[in-house]
């Protein structure tokens, strides 16, 4: 029996946007005043659970989650989803108390030595955590499934298959046994030759919510290879999405190429840079959807800038990071992004504004991030990070705000585990 918990403390200081609306006066894009433009909050998570294996084939587990915020200028109705419709339902990203977490049982040597069953409530990590990830920095996690999945190992080698349903986050209600947001299935492998890694997956996924908002049935099928052995690396990943939309057909891709160095010797520098590409729709008034977006994938933490301004949803990310590694228990990462939208006829779906009637502009911004990362000890991990954007066009010239951006995070995470 093994009984673990963790305690992370964060300090948000949001500069000229908060996480509904960007811009000084805090005006979304339908013209609705959410919050301020100069939160500052302290938000808590409390993760605590028990796992109990009473032999090498079985293993039993229950865990619960708690987080809460204070000092956002933001309340629930904010975080509606589908607001006044019989879809409605609720996504919050900072308060959700006393939730199930990870809860399952588990079955090793399943039919065959190799194969495992796992029945529950689960997070689902794979690669990057870009096409499959939960979703760890928002306040409250991101992705959990209650889902039946089975995993074919062989060493590092594996293919993983599941479907699932993912929870909706309402504040104050038990997930379990409230309507969730997807349905899906899920296909993950991995396989290696030399130091380089190959790892094909697949997605279906369906909203449970489609009373007044258009039917979706939508299909990923792609492709993840990457090398990060130290000299020349490269990661890239390729996926299509397609499918349906209410009475239009789907049609989108996207894509993600970085390339670059990773040093021996002294603070083991890692330089790196990228390009990364979704889909949008170039004509929403015609028969086909083109708007790309990842299955069940992280849109939040590193992958597209620490502002989280921007996710994987029609957009152009041109990236540079340097990476070091200046001791042993730290590290540091200094990062740069240059944001455009892929369609000037589409969204910023970060938050919902387009271009004003005969508008076609793109760039978002560019943004300055740097991130440190301390290992105090086994237990202790600390966390700065500051990140700074300066609007672009797109959101100058379409009455969106004339300010720039910034945030301030400072976080801790203690963990403990006895057995």
């Amino acid at each position: 029996i093994t009984f673990d918990a963790q305690y992370r403390g964060r300090y948000e200081r949001y500069d000229g946007l908060n996480k509904k609306a960007y811009g000084d006066e805090a005006v979304d894009a339908k013209g609705t005043v959410r919050g301020e433009s100069s939160d500052t909050m302290y938000l808590q998570q409390i993760i605590a659970g028990v796992t109990y294996r009473p032999s090498a084939l079985w293993e039993y587990r229950l865990s619960f989650y708690d987080s809460r915020a204070w000092g956002s200028s933001l309340d629930d109705e904010d975080f509606l989803v589908n607001r006044g419709t019989d879809d409605e339902y609720m996504m919050h990203f900072y308060d959700d108390h006393l939730e199930l977490f990870a809860t399952y049982l588990r079955k090793k040597s399943f039919l065959t030595q190799k194969l495992t069953l796992t029945l529950g409530r689960q997070q689902l990590n794979y690669g990057d955590r870009r096409i499959f990830g939960p979703g760890k920095w928002g306040n409250t996690m991101g992705w959990l499934w209650d889902a039946a999945h089975l995993s074919y190992r062989d060493g590092k080698e594996f293919l993983d298959v599941w479907y699932g349903q993912t929870r909706v986050k309402e504040t104050d209600d038990f997930s379990i046994v409230e309507k969730h947001r997807f349905q899906g299935v899920g296909i993950y492998g991995h396989v290696e030759s030399g130091s380089m890694s190959i790892e094909p997956f697949g997605a279906w996924r369906n909203p449970l919510h489609h009373e007044s908002v258009p039917y979706q049935n939508h299909y990923w099928a792609g492709m993840r290879v990457y090398d990060y052995a130290p000299g020349f690396i490269y990661d890239a990943t390729f996926a299509k999405s397609f499918g349906t939309t209410g009475s239009k057909t789907h049609n989108a891709h996207g894509y993600v190429i970085k390339g670059g160095y990773r040093f021996s010797g002294a603070f083991k520098p890692r330089l790196l840079a990228g390009y990364v590409y979704s889909s949008g729709d170039k004509d929403p008034a015609d028969a086909q959807t083109n708007t790309f977006s990842t299955p069940f994938g992280a849109n939040d933490g590193g992958h597209y800038g620490r502002m989280d301004v921007m996710i994987w949803k029609n957009m152009r990310d041109t990236q540079l990071s340097l990476n070091l590694t200046p001791a042993t228990k730290l590290n540091v990462e200094a990062a740069y992004h240059r944001f455009h939208l892929a369609s000037a006829a589409d969204k910023w779906y970060a938050y919902g504004y387009s271009n004003l009637p005969g508008n076609s502009y793109t760039h978002v911004g560019d943004e300055f991030d740097l991130i440190v990362k301390y290992k105090a000890t086994k237990s202790l991990e600390l966390l700065a990070i500051g990140a700074y954007l300066k609007a672009g066009d797109f959101i100058t010239k379409n009455a969106i705000a004339d300010n720039d951006a910034s945030k301030l995070f400072l976080q801790f995470i203690y963990r403990f585990e006895s057995k």
